[in-house]
């Protein structure tokens, strides 16, 4: 395992304008593992007593149905907070996470971390303010995984992918972040056949390029697409 350098505490989003007392702290209590992809960070109900940053790569977290078939939740990237703190007794997991890619990642005993929020304000302001938006990216996979056609759901998931991982190239935006038509199936939880279908629906409007394993997309008339303007 890796010890943690000063440089690395700045990659995570919540260590931002923090005491120079807890960034000390953090790099003191520390440690990175590097996970190479596919494999799995921890299980859905597993007892974790680990709270984990995403340094380098990306990981997915993702829910079983009982049908065993897998729903990706978040695609996370360098910076973010993988898991949640848990503060009751039993600590598990409510998702599973696996590496998309080589990733590095910083770990910290989860009670020895919530005693260093414990003396920061600025610390727990930062947790609070990262998990309200990461709330809030729930309710819009909600928002658009109900009553919604698939080809809207299909819009409307690339098009959030694209706001997080795209590169303007002319006119097109390039979906930076290797992803396979199977990968965006279970993404929203429906079958590769069917995902395939509504893929090509959004390339005959023009609003999808595929190019080999490239996804190009128009983020402007994917918005308006999938909100039916």
């Amino acid at each position: 395992m890796k010890k943690i350098l000063d440089y690395d505490i700045d990659k995570v989003h919540i260590f931002k304008n923090i005491k120079e007392s807890t960034r000390k702290e953090l790099i003191k209590r520390g440690k990175i593992k590097v996970i190479n992809k596919k494999d799995i960070l921890f299980y859905e109900k597993e007892k974790i007593e680990k709270i984990y940053f995403l340094l380098e790569g990306k990981v997915s977290t993702f829910k079983m149905s009982e049908g065993g078939e897998r729903k990706v939740i978040f695609i996370l990237k360098q910076g973010e907070m993988i898991n949640e703190i848990i503060l009751d007794e039993v600590k598990t997991s409510t998702v599973s996470c696996e590496a998309f890619e080589k990733s590095l990642v910083l770990e910290y005993n989860i009670e020895e971390f919530i005693g260093i929020v414990e003396n920061d304000f600025g610390l727990s302001k930062n947790i609070f303010n990262y998990m309200e938006r990461r709330t809030r990216r729930l309710y819009r996979q909600l928002k658009n995984s109900i009553s919604i056609k698939i080809d809207k759901k299909l819009a409307a998931k690339l098009y959030r992918i694209s706001k997080e991982f795209g590169i303007k190239s002319g006119s097109w935006t390039l979906i930076n972040v290797n992803i396979s038509i199977t990968y965006i199936a279970d993404m929203l939880g429906c079958k590769r056949e069917t995902l395939s279908r509504a893929m090509k629906n959004l390339q005959d409007e023009g609003l999808v390029k595929l190019e080999g394993k490239k996804i190009y997309v128009k983020e402007m008339e994917l918005s308006n697409y999938f909100k039916g303007n």
